[in-house]
Order: C-alpha cells, then structure tokens, then sequence
C-alpha cells in the first residue's frame, strides 16, 4: 500500500498535471504541459475549493498518495459539511476529484485512498458522482449505494430540438456535421415543438405559473431552509458564510448556465417552496435543490419549468426526491438510475436508515455535483 498523508499546498502542481492528464482541462485527456492561465486555474480550483472553503478541518483533510520516490500517484478531495439528524449535529464528510494515475492502479493507490477516506471521524461520509470503479471500490469497504438518490428525472420542455441536441452530441460538439444538424433542424424541430405542445398538453406545454416568485438571495435561502427544516430527519446545516461562498462558487462555472434561484409564493405571500438551478438555454437545465410540501410542491415545479423553457431551456434535470415522487409522474417526468451513483457510509444505524428510506434533504448542492472542475 503506498503512503497516504493530508493534501498540501505545495502538492497543488502535481495533483493539476495528474488531473490534467487524465480528466483534460476541457474534458479531454492531455499529456501536453497546462498553459500558464490554465496552471493558475487549476491552482485556484485546488487551493480554494479543498484548502479554503468554510468548512475546512484539520481532521477532514483531502489525501495524496506517493509512491516510492515521493511522486503523487493518487488524490482524493474532501468537503466537511454539517448536518443534523432529528437535531443532534453530525460531521459529513463529501469526496470529490477521486484521481489515480493509471501507471499504478495496480498496486493499490485507489483502495489506499479509499480505505483512508472511510476510515476518518466523521459521522457520514458519502459521494454523488460515482461511476462504477468508485461504487466496487465502496463496497468492498461496507459503503452502501442509495438506490432512491441513485435516481434521477428528467422533464423534456423542447421534445424535437432536445432530441437534435443529443444527435449533435454523439457527433461531436463543434464538429461541422453536429453545426450542420443543429443550424438545418431549427425550423423543423421549432414546429415539432409547438405542434407537441398543443397536441399532447399533458406531456409537453409549459403553462404560465398562477404564483409569484422573488429572487433568493443567500440571507432568504437561510429562512427558507430554517422554515422548512422539520420536512425531513436529515438536514443540512448552513450560515451566511458557507452559503454565500458555496452560491458564489457555482455561479463562477458559466459554461455549466446561470445560476437562478427562487422562492415560490401564493399570491398572498405564503411560502410554498424554492429552487435552485443552472439555466441552459438551448440545452438542458440542472436543478440543484428544490423543496416545498407535499401539497404545494407541484406549484414550485410548474414554476421552475416555466422559468426554464421562458429563458430557452430545451429540458431540465434534477436528482430525485422520493417524497414528491407523485408529481414527476405527474408532470410526465422521465426516470432513470446508475451512474452517477450516490454511495455512503455511516456506523450510525439511524443514518443509515434515514438514508436508505429517503428521509433526508440530500440535493445537489450538498454533494459533490458543485464541487467539480469546470
């Protein structure tokens, strides 16, 4: 097993070449030297995502991996996060940027990293973005998959123009021939569109919400979580500081949308719920965390996907919440589940429990979603 020790800032260059060199800097596997602007990017992501966010530990520190000539071989990102369970105060622990070096997958580095992770004081330790490898890896160390936040929906607002965007897709982003299926399908895909919402309403028109909404800002998405804290026996623990900085970061990632966030209100001013989400126009739309209550929750979803297909959007996305699962189906949402897998593990049995039951606010913008390179 190689030696495994606390991520520092002196280790920033190498874990930037490694993740380079396997992840691109535009998603793409490189050998080639990072430019100096993209060497500061990659400084910038690496120091203030895992050494200067506000909930950095001492005890929850991210890991490298060396191998017998001190070389970084592996890294693993760590976000402490605080969160409650029916009130008592736990530690979270989130892994993100799981990196090892191809060269020495067999001799270990991954399950070293791994084990270290588990084997730390928090409470809770669990990832969302987990493709296979990670989800063999886990259980081999008794971590669980979450089936229910495993499952993920997706509501088609542009049917025609969504599919074409999924044809330019699988023929390359800015190739000629992707440009030349999307420019020449406009029009047709445009009218697919409309004639899809009128003839099927049920499935695909978008109708103009009857609530009114305000912009969130850090301070009302605070009394918006405080007011709605007893819907769930999980919950995330937030201040003004972590929020602001945890909004701020994911409004840097442009190319990933505009942040948008929302509280939904009747019309005489009664809460019914919030969302919050990267609009794509002309692609699709990431809901990063949506509540309400079971009887007004269909009333912020209108809302969002109203607010979407307005601004452009060609469908919206969003990590499954089992209490509402009703209204996806009633707003003739689409299912799917696997990779990304939401996998944890806790020594606790009632977290264990709340978890695997879906008794827990567990959105995107409390995993590692928002933590990504962009």
């Amino acid at each position: 097993m190689k030696p495994i020790r606390p991520f520092k800032r002196d280790d920033i260059p190498q874990v930037s070449a490694l993740h380079q060199r396997i992840f691109g800097v535009n998603g793409a596997p490189s050998r080639s030297a990072a430019t100096p602007a993209e060497a500061q990017v990659y400084a910038d992501y690496f120091e203030g995502t895992f050494l200067q966010n506000p909930w950095y530990d001492d005890a929850l520190p991210s890991l490298v991996s060396e191998d017998s000539t001190g070389r970084i071989a592996g890294f693993l990102g760590i976000l402490p996060r605080r969160m409650t369970i029916a009130g008592r105060p736990i530690r979270v622990a989130i892994s993100s940027q799981f990196i090892v070096d191809p060269e020495t997958r067999s001799l270990g580095t991954g399950l070293g990293l791994v084990k270290a992770f588990l084997s730390g004081p928090q409470d809770l330790s669990m990832t969302d973005e987990a493709n296979e490898t990670s989800r063999r890896l886990w259980e081999g160390f008794k971590g669980l998959t979450a089936p229910l936040y495993s499952i993920h929906w997706t509501r088609m607002l542009r049917p025609a123009r969504h599919a074409a965007s999924l044809l330019g897709a699988v023929l390359g982003r800015g190739s000629l021939l992707s440009t030349l299926v999307t420019t020449t399908t406009g029009p047709a895909c445009n009218l697919a569109d409309a004639i899809a919402a009128r003839k099927l309403p049920n499935h695909f028109s978008v109708p103009e919400p009857k609530t009114e909404a305000e912009a969130l800002t850090p301070e009302s998405l605070l009394a918006c979580l405080a007011e709605f804290s007893n819907t769930r026996a999980l919950w995330p623990e937030y201040d003004a500081k972590s929020l602001s900085w945890l909004l701020e970061t994911i409004g840097r990632k442009k190319l990933s949308g505009e942040l948008r966030a929302f509280a939904v209100r009747r019309a005489g001013g009664a809460l019914l719920g919030w969302y919050v989400y990267l609009l794509k126009a002309g692609g699709e739309s990431n809901l990063l965390q949506m509540m309400g209550r079971k009887g007004t929750i269909g009333d912020v979803v209108d809302h969002l996907f109203y607010d979407a297909w307005r601004h452009g959007s060609l469908s919206v996305t969003g990590r499954m919440d089992t209490q509402f699962i009703h209204i996806y189906a009633e707003k003739r949402c689409t299912l799917r589940c696997g990779t990304p897998w939401f996998l944890f593990q806790s020594n606790q049995a009632d977290l264990v429990d709340c978890i695997q039951r879906g008794d827990a606010l567990l959105s995107k913008l409390e995993g590692e979603w928002c933590l990504h390179f962009r």
